[in-house]
């Protein structure tokens, strides 16, 4: 079937990209803007960045692509500060410089004939889904966006792209509904022709054990340690029903049903 959008497309550039801005948008999160128009060109829904940080930091750290701007020249990356590498570039000033590679892996495979799609983001999951979004709405597609968070994490749906549905989830329900946000995918599976979803491993394992969603097309993007991000290390290995594979190379989207799930814990 064709697709609108997948990966990997355009072989991965390394970068210097220019800091624009890098601001909070929950405690302990951040929204960071940066020039690298080559990386922006080529970026598909999915696709993610290794950043090159100082300090003490020694590997480079994984960032999901969060959106590209109109012009195609900008990507921003939406990320928590939970260690020396993003506490150092979550002080990223502008005109700062930073050192990319990218974009990496492969991204969601957005069909051509679908008019309507459900994206279900947990936390931080939403960084991939908000570009997704956003070329989906661009085909036409109507967009339906659940999203479950703490209450006090909460992504500013002033920042979300126009156009779409949004279903809220807090952990209280001092925000939206009180629950877990996978709840709401049963009512929409007869309704939409895709769904898309990116948060922690809980999530999945939820979502892998409801039965009413066998066989349906589910695409799921894995969040795990990396230590390369280009398919030298080994250090994301995971199995599948097809054989051992690399979230960094072969995803880090997957389909749902493709991932061996009881042997998922340790990652």
């Amino acid at each position: 079937m064709m697709a609108i959008v997948s990966g990997p497309g355009t072989p991965p550039t390394q970068s210097k990209a220019e800091v624009l801005s890098c601001n909070p948008v929950t405690a302990g999160t951040y929204l960071l803007r940066v020039n690298a128009p080559a990386v922006a060109a080529a970026a598909r829904p999915g696709q993610f960045t290794m950043v090159k940080c100082g300090g003490d930091a020694f590997l480079r750290r994984p960032l999901s692509i969060h959106r590209v701007s109109e012009t195609g020249a900008e990507i921003s990356f939406l990320f928590a500060a939970i260690g020396k590498g993003t506490d150092w570039l979550s002080a990223s000033k502008p005109g700062d410089t930073l050192d990319i590679i990218g974009p990496l892996g492969n991204g969601f495979d957005l069909h051509v004939s679908s008019r309507e799609i459900l994206l279900v983001a947990g936390g931080l999951g939403l960084a991939p889904l908000v570009f997704l979004a956003e070329r989906a709405r661009r085909n036409g597609i109507r967009v339906n966006l659940a999203y479950g968070t703490a209450s006090d994490q909460r992504y500013d749906k002033k920042l979300l792209p126009e156009g779409i549905r949004l279903v809220e989830f807090t952990d209280d329900g001092t925000c939206g509904r009180k629950g877990f946000v996978t709840e709401c995918v049963p009512g929409f599976i007869g309704s939409v022709d895709q769904v898309f979803v990116c948060g922690p491993l809980p999530m999945y394992f939820a979502l892998s054990k409801q039965q009413n969603l066998k066989g349906k097309d589910i695409q799921i993007s894995l969040e795990t340690r990396m230590a390369c991000g280009l398919g030298v290390c080994y250090a994301c290995s995971i199995k599948t029903v097809d054989g051992q594979k690399q979230v960094c190379h072969d995803g880090p989207v997957f389909r749902l049903d493709e991932i061996v799930w009881n042997e998922m814990a340790g990652i």
